[in-house]
């Protein structure tokens, strides 16, 4: 019979030192202590596994409160409920109560946000992000993070040009991406609360045509300049290969394939095997796995004989029909590739005090840059074709090589009278590419 824990008193408790401490009294109550801050715990077992339920700071939280905290767990717990899902239910509807006064109060005021979630359900209902899987969740996101915290309780016909520009200042030289997505969104739903008369005012306050470009004159300089990610030295690939070959997780498999194919991670995380035609040895990517939602341009990744080995050595799951499949069946997360090679790195740096860093980016930041995916599968590709120690430069057709990355054509009319689409030469390019990448690797 396990030995019963003495109940210590608040003073002996406040005397307690650095670790985990059984403060007795009820089953499973602890204090943790350390140098950052002290916290109440109860610790507990069920069918899902053990768990350290989080009561509260101590002394913020008193010893008598922490008890009281922890029999309520217990209670919980011996009905068969989750003390951690029960908080989470209860915060969730005390945000729910929220919003919804929130949006009582403006039911009756035409405010940016409410013209603005009609907007998000007029697209939706008209499948404008048909295509686009994730085109509603991250507009909204856009939206609610810097755009309604300014203008978003504001009466539509209340917005002016430098209510616009306060809500793009922020972010407008920090996130510049960001600042003109959230640009094009505010334009956007003012164009439409206009053309339906939810505006009066015909001025849209967001247009570059008009205030706004002069408000914000003063903001474009010194805006932050785009970061190139970090990318291997070409020279290092078939290297990188050859450290990545003896791994055999689905994540090393789908940074081999990125990099093969210079391709983008979401291209790869969400490629299905309808998508591919290895006999022919071609890959056509979806509009909505592209970057360049231009509907009918050419998104075919020509294969190596190197790509389409791994394709045909890769497991077959009946339950998921993606390529590189996640545990669960899904695809793999944006992370997965990004923590292999951060793994990769972490072992080479134990071994050279380096790791697999970008040379270029490192020495200009004066700090170690770890390759990332991005980088290395698209920017060491591109580098290495146009390379002209090696000659590839002269080898390489170089608008050929911009197709191989799905890049186009860079004139006023986006390539509408060039459609040649020089297969051959990218054939050549990719086999070239997937040669060199493993020329290290022992069959």
């Amino acid at each position: 019979m396990p030995k019963k824990v003495s109940e210590l008193t608040a003073l002996e408790v406040k005397h307690l030192g650095m670790g985990m401490h059984n403060l007795g009294g009820v089953k499973g109550l602890y204090l943790r202590n350390t140098p950052s801050q002290s916290v109440f715990l109860l610790r507990y077992s069920d069918a899902t596994g053990r768990h350290d339920f989080s009561l509260g700071n101590y002394p913020e939280m008193s010893l008598k409160q922490a008890r009281k905290a922890a029999l309520e767990a217990r209670e919980l717990i011996n009905r068969g409920e989750s003390p951690i899902e029960a908080r989470q239910k209860a915060k969730q509807a005390k945000k729910d109560a929220a919003l919804a006064l929130a949006r009582e109060e403006a039911k009756n005021e035409m405010t940016f946000e409410r013209v603005a979630e009609e907007w998000i359900q007029d697209r939706v209902q008209h499948n404008y992000w048909a295509r686009n899987n994730r085109g509603e969740i991250n507009t909204r996101r856009n939206l609610e993070k810097y755009v309604y915290p300014y203008i978003g309780r504001k009466n539509i016909e209340e917005i002016n040009a430098e209510m616009v520009r306060d809500c793009l200042r922020p972010i407008w030289q920090s996130l510049p991406s960001t600042a003109k997505k959230a640009k094009s969104h505010i334009f956007k739903i003012f164009q439409w609360a206009i053309a339906l008369h939810k505006r009066e005012k015909e001025v849209n306050p967001a247009s570059w045509d008009g205030a706004l470009a002069v408000l914000m004159e003063p903001l474009q300089n010194d805006r932050k300049p785009k970061q190139n990610q970090a990318a291997c030295d070409f020279n290092e690939i078939p290297r990188l290969f050859a450290e990545m070959k003896p791994y055999f997780s689905i994540s090393a498999r789908a940074c081999e394939f990125a990099i093969l194919t210079a391709a983008r991670s979401k291209a790869v995380r969400f490629a299905t095997w309808d998508e591919f035609d290895l006999e022919k040895g071609i890959w056509t990517i979806p509009l909505e796995h592209d970057k360049i939602k231009v509907p009918n341009r050419d998104r075919t990744i020509f294969l190596s004989k190197q790509a389409i080995d791994l394709l045909k050595k890769l497991p077959r799951f009946a339950e998921s029909l993606y390529v590189f499949p996640s545990s669960q069946g899904s695809h793999l997360s944006d992370t997965a590739m990004t923590m292999f090679l951060r793994g990769l790195h972490e072992k080479r740096r134990e071994k050279d005090g380096i790791g697999w860093i970008d040379p270029i980016k490192s020495k200009k930041t004066g700090t170690p840059c770890t390759i990332t995916i991005h980088g290395t599968a698209r920017a060491s590709f591109r580098t290495w074709a146009k390379d002209d120690l090696s000659e590839n430069n002269r080898r390489f057709d170089q608008e050929a090589v911009e197709l191989c990355l799905l890049h186009t054509k860079n004139d006023a009319y986006e390539g509408a009278y060039d459609r040649a689409p020089l297969a051959n030469e990218r054939r050549k390019i990719m086999q070239a590419w997937g040669k060199y990448c493993l020329s290290q690797c022992n069959d």
